[in-house]
């Protein structure tokens, strides 16, 4: 009863501690899908190295095909 109820404990905290490590990728889905994610996480990676926080406000955006287009003439 003992083994049975460690190894059921066991295979719990793994399964847990895989599921808590897949979301670092996956950022992106939790924002918008305008937002640059890629800024986002190079300035947050930065704070963090430097011991700072960053709070968005307001997360950058995307800038859209039209906007890029006439920014570039």
């Amino acid at each position: 009863m003992k083994r049975s109820t460690l190894l059921a404990v066991a295979v719990t905290f793994l399964a847990l501690a895989g599921c808590a490590s897949t979301g670092g990728p996956r950022v992106a889905s939790h924002y918008g899908a305008d937002v640059d994610t890629e800024k986002v996480l190079i300035v947050n990676q930065w704070a963090q190295t430097k011991g700072a926080t960053v709070v968005w406000i307001n997360f950058p955006q995307k800038l859209k095909a039209a906007e890029s287009a006439s920014t570039v003439n």
